[in-house]
């Protein structure tokens, strides 16, 4: 498609530079004019995906005019600065953000040059709020970039080049009480698109082998549908024929007879071991090659569960994984903008991604400018949503606007994945709800029938040592509470009544490497037959493959128990699996855990059973659909108040938007473990001063525990922490991590009730 600057005039031979090359004289620098081209060119490339092609060129063709200034020139001659980002009173540099946003105000004008200034101002610094009462972030709004003169801004003398105004108009209408939010949004998709764009053309100048590699060819859609296809056949074909198998069965041919309907929304509700994980890749990936979308995308609530499903999906597509596939959390601390968090932050340009729920809604809020880079590559993409009730009630209502904006204006399709009944339709007394989902599983309610394999008893209350008894009588069983202390006190005294035979643990103060090891442990004793007693945390929910006779399961909603009886009898070798909800003299820790636990509490007796159609649709009333007063308890919606009869009526506050917008609201900070022979020499290779590369960084994933602010800084004190300048903490001294429970505090003589989250 032609360029609407094709009749625009690159003044490639103006002796104005973008970015400089370290120990290279200028002559071999890049040319500001072929970098203001090769970005306008990408974004164009990118915004194309949702109609905005001449919206992203001339962002692209925009955002570094400030570059051509005397000043910002001298500044790199004068110090060969490769990034010479933003303004910094310590390292001299010259912001050239502005004038860019200053030039697409004025050219362009009203609400469309608006949204442009808001782009090129935040593309180094991230997206600024339109205006600000606080004279300490009053210099980085929008309203006082747009007025800012000399000194702050240089003056800038334009080339002899055409620098056109195209002609800009939405790709779709705003409508509805929801306009302004689709104007915000739009807005940061198009940053999304400048800001890959421009990481993309500088990485390929300044490092041409880490550019080349990010142009590798990826496998299609088409290649990963036929060879999960392929798997699929042959998996069922090796599989004994009982119920659960017949029923996945069932569930799959579903999917792939629902493939072929238009995008939108779709729900797939299917009991836990009912196939979900393969059944709903296979509708994706068949639903995304018939309508000729761009990419799979799997959001998962729990860190702790990606690994599993990555590895699942590594299996089903083979020799295609190593290209196709991109497994995207972070445990890096969000807070530092360092290196490290750079380089973890993928642009999401593969076939399929695996990520969290974390990293895919707190991305669609954002304002800085890493999570938001990866945003266009949702344009036209099948996302699934797995265990989607689980979105916290407090942000319903800006995540369901969000998810409405995917599918009506991106193109794409979203698959509401639940292991009980929808809780996200709309229905009467909840008018939040999406409508028009449509269900892929013909008759749920035979097949959730057909799949019943536990009975749930409640026990009233247990003190831990009468569980512990209990559980050590059991010669098979996995107790799931609420809490890494209580999981790692339990764990004890369950082993010395049995002298530590055959017991075991797991929680996230384990790092991810040890938790697969355990699990693999766990699934090998199951598959023979031995005994095998578990004390875990919430985390082996929503997805883990583990089958035990008898679970036991701490105070939590109708839908956390249908999780934890998800574990028991899975593949239905018994006639019936044993289930025991117990209470603890002790709450669930505040928050969403405690909600859900209350709420069930205040429905036991009407409900024993909290598996029943009823008892599930009582909960999510009680839950969800009548809690209006907290479905935007953070006021993230009204940060996007605009008043579209006015040119400058564009009040967005990006920045508060996303420090309103956090499904984890309690700030927990990562640091390294050394656990086996790698996560040891991964922290002697970093103490030792070697530079964080992506190799590192991704191994380093694999080894970290996140801990609460206080046991951060008691660590820290005990000297068995270090900071490290990659924005980590460092765990060293062994001694503080077991084999066992993982991270041990104990060993610093830290009190125990820290742990108490």
């Amino acid at each position: 498609m032609q360029s609407h600057f094709a009749n625009d005039v690159i003044e490639t031979n103006c002796a104005a530079y973008a970015h400089t090359l370290a120990g290279e004289p200028p002559a071999k620098w890049e040319l500001l004019g072929r970098h203001l081209a090769e970005v306008g060119g990408l974004a164009g490339e990118f915004a194309n995906a949702f109609g905005a092609r001449a919206w992203g060129e001339a962002l692209g063709y925009w955002h570094d005019l400030g570059k051509y200034s005397n000043a910002f020139q001298e500044y790199l001659l004068r110090n060969a600065d490769p990034d010479a980002s933003e303004p910094s009173v310590a390292g001299g540099r010259v912001d050239h953000s502005t004038f860019g946003a200053q030039y697409a105000a004025k050219t362009i004008g009203g609400h469309r040059g608006r949204v442009m200034a808001f782009c090129i101002a935040g593309h180094h610094g991230g997206l600024p709020d339109a205006r600000s009462s606080d004279a300490s972030t009053e210099r980085s709004s929008l309203q006082w970039r747009l007025r800012a003169g000399p000194p702050r801004v240089p003056a800038v003398e334009l080339p002899l080049t055409v620098w056109s105004a195209p002609e800009l108009g939405l790709p779709f209408g705003p409508t509805g009480a929801n306009a302004a939010f689709q104007v915000a949004f739009f807005a940061r998709m198009l940053f999304s698109c400048l800001i890959d764009a421009d990481r993309t053309a500088t990485e390929a100048f300044c490092d041409p082998a880490k550019g080349a590699e990010r142009r590798v060819a990826r496998p299609t859609i088409g290649e990963l549908a036929s060879v999960l296809g392929g798997f699929l056949h042959a998996k069922s074909a090796a599989a004994p024929r009982t119920t659960v198998n017949e029923m996945r069965q069932r569930v799959l041919g579903d999917c792939l007879a629902a493939a072929p309907e238009a995008p939108g929304f779709f729900s797939l509700n299917v009991p836990t071991g009912g196939g979900k994980t393969y059944s709903s890749l296979a509708f994706a990936l068949n639903h995304a090659h018939t309508h000729d979308l761009r990419r799979v995308v799997v959001a998962i609530p729990f860190t702790s569960i990606i690994e599993q499903t990555a590895d699942v999906y590594r299996e089903a597509i083979a020799l295609l994984a190593g290209r196709a596939l991109v497994e995207h959390h972070s445990g890096l601390n969000p807070r530092q903008n360092t290196r490290a968090n750079e380089m973890a932050a993928e642009n999401w340009d593969a076939p399929l991604i695996v990520t969290t729920n974390v990293q895919l809604f707190e991305s669609l809020f954002a304002a800085a400018t890493t999570p938001c880079r990866k945003l266009h590559r949702l344009a036209r993409s099948v996302i699934i949503l797995d265990e989607a009730q689980m979105l916290p009630v407090e942000l319903l209502a800006p995540t369901l606007a969000a998810l409405r904006e995917l599918v009506v204006h991106y193109g794409c399709t979203v698959v509401l994945c639940t292991a009980t009944q929808p809780a996200l339709e709309r229905r009467d007394g909840f008018d939040l709800g999406i409508e028009g989902v449509r269900h892929i599983v013909r008759d749920p309610a035979s097949l959730f029938a057909a799949l019943k394999r536990v009975t749930v008893r409640r026990v009233g209350l247990l003190a831990d040592d009468e569980l512990a008894d209990r559980l050590a009588g059991e010669r098979t069983a996995l107790c799931i509470v609420n809490s890494r202390a209580h999981a790692a006190g339990l764990f004890r005294k369950i082993s010395e009544r049995t002298g530590g035979d055959a017991t075991y643990h797991l929680s996230t103060y384990m790092c991810a490497e040890h938790r697969t090891s355990m699990l693999r442990v766990v699934r090998e004793r199951l598959k023979n037959g031995m005994p095998c007693r578990l004390v875990s945390t919430q985390l082996v929910e929503a997805g883990v493959d583990i089958d035990f006779p008898v679970v036991f399961r701490a105070p939590t909603g109708f839908d956390g128990a249908a999780q934890a009886a998800g574990r028991c009898n899975r593949e239905g070798a018994l006639a019936m699996g044993s289930v025991y909800l117990f209470d603890t003299a002790s709450r669930p820790p505040p928050g969403l855990l405690r909600d859900a636990a209350q709420t069930a509490h205040e429905l036991a007796k009407l409900y024993p059973d909290p598996l029943t159609p009823d008892a599930i649709n009582a909960y999510f009333r009680l839950f969800y659909w009548s809690q209006s007063h907290k479905w935007d308890k953070h006021a993230v919606l009204p940060q996007f108040d605009a008043d579209l009869s006015r040119p400058d009526g564009l009040d967005f506050r990006f920045r508060a938007a996303a420090e309103r917008y956090q499904l984890i609201r309690d700030d927990q900070t990562p640091i390294l473990v050394p656990y086996d022979d790698v996560g040891r020499s991964v922290r002697d290779r970093m103490l030792r001063g070697e530079p964080m590369n992506l190799d590192l960084l991704r191994t380093s994933q694999r080894y970290l525990v996140s801990v609460w602010e206080r046991l951060l800084t008691q660590l820290l004190d005990a000297g068995v922490l270090i900071a490290h300048e990659s924005g980590m903490f460092l765990l060293v001294n062994d001694a503080a991590y077991t084999d066992d429970t993982g991270l041990n505090p104990d060993v610093a003589g830290i009190d125990p009730a820290v742990l108490v989250q």
